[in-house]
């Protein structure tokens, strides 16, 4: 028995009491594209579908390897132990298999072993949502326009700056984030898109006129700026987050084919990143990087309560764009699981 035709209103009550019945029907419309699924876009899109908003997940990496140390409650144990038990079954019996059969084996994909989890989430976005299972290289330019908001991880600076480029191509704002969280920290790259408007909460049921965000810059231009030169207000030294994150953009970029696991080839690289970027990694400072520590992280570097909290924060941006209700972060978001605290850091064309 499917749904009844007023269910719609009855499970978005308190989200139509909260941001009214407009900000709900544009959520409800809307689809947003996961690219390379993380315990940090897991949480996103673990939220957003609750809140009634689609979901396509693009990630082509294979089940269960590229999951099994995720925090994500949509991976369970027993069903990746289960996948890796077939899988070895298999290697172990593939000398007496007919060349046809293993021609027809599949390997499955985490967009696909997603899907169902997705599904069961919001009965009520049945068919709106879908994976897609091509790599990023084989997609079009105009494939990532059709979405109201892409949402990223683990990609490289290479991929960020040409997805960036596409979404500029639309006359609408697209919001593009590129985020990860390794260990206690979290950083996200934000770009709402250039024609993004919103209304400031200045009062109980009240909003300023129309704002634009400023300064504005695209995300392929953020990743542009020389980090060397980036401070801020309070910032007398490029922020260790924001390092941390464009160095492992870099090196999980080099890495991708599961190369470079041991510690020290990560510790070669960084030096070497550090060194090329004209950034010095001074011992007696408080923002500089134990290196060796780092090389743990960048193997194993989500931990659940980061993604669940810098989730919950990103989420909430989504939403703000999708609505245009509530001002948003620009440009860059510092996340430091030890004290909890999350701030804005913008970059501008003067960094």
């Amino acid at each position: 028995m499917g749904p009844r035709a007023d269910s719609h209103d009855d499970v978005y009550d308190r989200q139509i009491r909260l941001w009214g019945a407009d900000a709900q029907k544009r959520m409800s419309n809307a689809r947003i594209l996961y690219i390379n699924l993380t315990g940090v876009t897991c949480e996103i899109m673990k939220n957003l579908v609750l809140a009634g908003v689609a979901a396509v997940v693009c990630d082509d990496r294979p089940y269960p390897e590229a999951v099994r140390e995720m925090p994500c409650s949509f991976f369970r144990a027993e069903d990746m132990e289960k996948a890796m038990s077939s899988e070895n079954d298999d290697k172990e019996g593939g000398g007496r298999e007919p060349d046809a059969k293993k021609a027809k084996k599949t390997i499955t994909t985490v967009a696909s072993a997603i899907q169902p989890k997705v599904e069961e989430l919001n009965p009520l976005l049945s068919g709106r949502n879908s994976i897609e299972e091509r790599p990023i290289a084989s997609l079009p330019d105009d494939f990532f326009v059709q979405f109201d908001a892409v949402v990223a991880s683990r990609l490289t600076v290479a991929e960020a700056k040409r997805i960036s480029l596409s979404l500029q191509k639309s006359e609408e704002g697209k919001l593009f984030i590129v985020t990860d969280t390794f260990g206690f920290d979290g950083c996200a790259h934000l770009d709402f898109g250039n024609s993004h408007t919103y209304r400031r909460e200045i009062g109980k049921d009240k909003l300023s006129d129309l704002l634009k965000i400023e300064p504005y810059i695209t995300m392929s231009d953020m990743l542009d700026v020389p980090l060397e030169g980036v401070k801020g207000r309070w910032d007398k030294v490029v922020p260790r987050t924001l390092i941390l994150q464009r160095l492992l953009m870099d090196y999980w970029g080099q890495n991708k084919n599961g190369q470079g696991k041991q510690k020290k080839v990560f510790v070669d690289f960084a030096n070497d990143w550090l060194s090329s970027n004209k950034l010095s990694n001074d011992g007696d400072s408080s923002e500089s990087l134990d290196l060796v520590q780092l090389g743990d992280i960048a193997q194993h570097p989500e931990v659940s309560p980061v993604c669940a909290v810098l989730g919950g924060m990103l989420g909430n941006e989504v939403i703000k764009a999708l609505t245009g209700k509530g001002e948003p972060a620009n440009n860059i978001m510092l996340f430091n699981g030890l004290d909890g605290g999350c701030r804005i850091f913008s970059l501008n064309g003067e960094n």
